[in-house]
Formats: C-alpha cells, structure tokens, sequence
C-alpha cells in the first residue's frame, strides 16, 4: 500500500510538472496596437491579452485588483513606459525586472522631427511617445519581445523568429506602398484632435499645422483655440477627430472654418484585427480627407 500511494504521488508530480512545462507563455500588453504586434510575434506559441480596455485612456487609467493580478501573473508585459502610461510606473517597478519591455527605451527607435513634439504644461516627455504609429518602430518592437520570448520559451525560438521574419517583410513591404499613396498629400495641411500622431505624419512627411488639444483629457484652453483659429483662418484642409473622448470643441472649429472632417484611430478601436489594418486604415483617413 504504501509503495502504491509513493508511486501515486510520483505520478502527480511528473503530471504536474508536465502541465506547467506544457503551459503556453502569457504576454500582457498595456494597449492594443502592442498586443497586435505581440500576436504576430507569438502566433499559437503563447497567449496574448491587453491590461486596458480598448477606449480606456492611457493616462490615468484606474487599475481594478484583478489587472494587478494580470500583471503579476504575466510572463511578460509589454507597455509603452511612463511618459505614456504613468499610471502604471509603480506597479511596473513591483514586477520582476526582466519581464517587462518598455518600448520607449529600446534602441532603434525613430523619433519624430516635429515642432509638435515639445513638452508642455503637466507633460514631462519631450518625444512623442505614440511610437507604434512609426511602422519601423513596430519592427524593432516585434525583434525585442521575439528575443524575450526566446528566453523564456526557448522549445519554440524557430517559430518566434519565423513569426518575426515574416511580420517584418509585411511590414516593410506595407510600408513602401504607403509611402507612395501619402506622398501626394504632402503640402495639404491639417489639424487633429490631439497630439498623438507625430511619429506617422514624421514617417510619411504630412503636413500637421497643429493639435486642438495635447491630450483627450485636457481641454483646450482659450489662448490656444484663438492661435488655431488664425492658423485656420490662413490655411487647414481637414480637422481630425478620434472615435473616443469629447471633441466638440473640435467639431466647431471644424463647421467654423467649413473644414472637412476625418477620424484618425490610432488605438485600432473601430475593428482592426492586426497592425497592418492599424496602419492601412490611418492611412486610408488621410487619403480620404486630403485628396482633392
């Protein structure tokens, strides 16, 4: 009997064991453009969930007691790093060090060269940190969690980089034809709702004229919205909106000066499955509010 009840228990743990070897990586992103990165990057290899809702603002967003225990219990989380999500800086720090990735950081990222990407009152970050907007920046994004997936999960380091390998051909190959459909648009001026577009007006050459507001949750204040107006007043062929927050203020301005309006999603809100329909529906809303 009491050799029968050793083996059982010897059994259980190997059972055990096997399970917990067998379990599939878990990465959490903090948005969801990360996490459409993150799928291609890991396909069926790991699972792959987003810490906020998708119009949740990525300012100030109230973590409940079971994003904490996601947090925790992630083998990697992938965010984009205080500047954005200040919310999340302490939690991040009382996490194992290794396993986050804070895309802000990494090297290789492009930075706009905008006159839009200066620090303003209450905001301590002088580059714009929308970084997944830049199709490069996806790339070197898509390289570091492929190198940190090989770490943890090393039985399936072939497929990662596999994975990798053909999301940056489609990326790069996306990205040329973009450039080209963009490039006639080039001295059409706009304004868009918030400050958040930098890295793809920098990366196809548009022609941002300026922001209503520099983030959603701030309103605009009074001297702005007049500096806006005389810069409307001169030029503007379209004005921005985002599919989340108040933008009447925008609106407005929008009927005041008999501008066209567009919606720009840079969160991939309104049914976008993978980063390539992120990039392609952001562009086909500038296409469509500047051409002609």
């Amino acid at each position: 009997m009491r050799k029968l009840l050793i083996s059982l228990s010897v059994a259980f743990v190997f059972g055990m064991s096997a399970q917990i070897s067998c379990a599939k990586p878990v990465v959490l992103s903090s948005l969801k453009p990360l996490t459409l990165i993150a799928q291609e990057i890991t396909g069926t290899s790991a699972n792959v969930d987003t810490l906020l809702p998708a119009t949740a603002s990525h300012h100030d967003y109230p973590l409940k007691a079971s994003d904490y225990t996601r947090l925790q219990k992630a083998d990697i989380f992938l965010w984009v790093g205080p500047e954005l999500e200040s919310f999340l800086q302490k939690p991040v720090t009382n996490l194992d060090a290794t396993k986050s990735i804070s895309v802000y950081k990494l090297n290789g990222m492009n930075w706009p060269a905008s006159d839009h990407s200066t620090a303003q009152a209450g905001h301590d970050h002088e580059k714009d940190p929308h970084v997944w907007l830049d199709p490069q920046n996806a790339i070197v994004i898509a390289q570091a969690l492929t190198e940190k997936l090989i770490q943890i999960d090393s039985k399936n380091s072939a497929q990662y980089r596999e994975n990798f390998r053909s999301f940056a051909e489609k990326i790069k190959k996306l990205d040329e034809k973009l450039e080209i459909s963009l490039t006639p648009l080039s001295a059409a001026g706009f304004v868009v709702y918030h400050e958040g577009f930098g890295h793809f007006v920098s990366h196809y050459g548009l022609r941002q004229l300026d922001y209503v507001t520099y983030t959603p949750e701030q309103k605009p204040g009074a001297r702005h919205l007049n500096q806006l107006r005389l810069i409307l007043a001169k030029e503007g062929k379209c004005l921005f909106l985002e599919p989340y927050g108040d933008t009447q203020s925008a609106r407005n301005l929008a009927q005041e000066f008999n501008l066209r309006v567009g919606i720009l999603d840079s969160l991939g809100t309104q049914g976008v499955a993978d980063y390539s329909q992120l990039l392609e529906q952001m562009s086909t809303s500038f296409l469509t509010c500047l051409t002609n």
